[in-house]
């Protein structure tokens, strides 16, 4: 069904592990060119290797989403490497780290930190890859949002903020991006069940969480890749602007 990826070039961040790791070995085994980017080395070249074992076509790049230099040399290493990039999946994020508090004991540096990451992040990235991609059939920025802003939870203010700023920066970088030929849409997940949400302080999969949900049992990194291959292919080849809620339906948006 996605025929349409082979020979492609993605560029996957926070990659190293999770499911960013997830994203970039389904479009791998997709048939697309991948380069894994983190600034876990270890992980990264690990995940890498082990996709090259496979037979796929896989690099690791080293790069932090939060510095533009680190930004811009990740696009230019990844072009110069696999002669352009189609796919972008804007991945990184700052979520495992975040202790559950209140907003009075959220510091400005944690404030800063985690929107360094996870709005400036999405927003360098995407604007460093667009000449890039510009006028490749098929282009497309995927990027990872949250259903945290749907629930304004105040344990998280900080990730939910960021997390409606990416929404909203998803739109406006379709908008931006449309005369390039350029798609960016967004995934949503709910509980997804990776180490770093089952680290979490609180249960994230408690049976009271799952009861609120249509689909009762904990979401898998594996229920985000039909999402992502759909949004990277010309399945969704008419949309832009979008973000596809992914949650089990606990949250009801509309």
């Amino acid at each position: 069904m996605f025929d349409d990826l082979t020979g492609k070039v993605a560029i996957v961040t926070g990659a190293g592990r999770g499911i960013g790791l997830a994203y970039a070995t389904a479009l791998a085994e997709s048939g697309m060119k991948v380069v894994l980017s983190d600034i876990l080395d270890e992980e990264g070249e690990k995940a890498a290797a082990e996709l090259r074992g496979k037979g796929h076509d896989a690099i690791y790049i080293h790069a932090d989403v939060s510095d533009q230099e680190s930004v811009q040399a990740l696009a230019r290493q990844t072009a110069e490497a696999f002669d352009g990039i189609d796919t972008l999946v804007n991945n990184a994020g700052i979520w495992g780290d975040l202790e559950f508090a209140s907003v009075f004991d959220i510091s400005a540096e944690r404030w800063d930190r985690s929107f360094a990451v996870n709005v400036k992040g999405v927003f360098q990235m995407s604007v460093a890859v667009a000449p890039y991609m510009k006028g490749r059939p098929g282009a497309a920025i995927i990027n990872q949002a949250s259903t945290a802003p749907y629930i304004a939870t105040p344990r998280t203010a900080d990730y939910s903020a960021g997390k409606a700023a990416v929404i909203t920066l998803t739109k406006t970088l379709a908008k931006s991006f449309g005369d390039l030929g350029i798609r960016v849409n967004a995934i949503a997940p709910g509980g997804i069940a990776t180490e770093a949400s089952l680290n979490k302080s609180v249960n994230l999969f408690a049976d009271e969480q799952i009861a609120q949900q249509c689909v009762k049992r904990p979401g898998q990194p594996s229920d985000l890749i039909g999402p992502l291959l759909f949004l990277a292919s010309q399945a969704s080849g008419y949309m832009s602007g979008q973000t596809l809620v992914v949650d089990g339906g606990k949250t009801m948006t509309a």
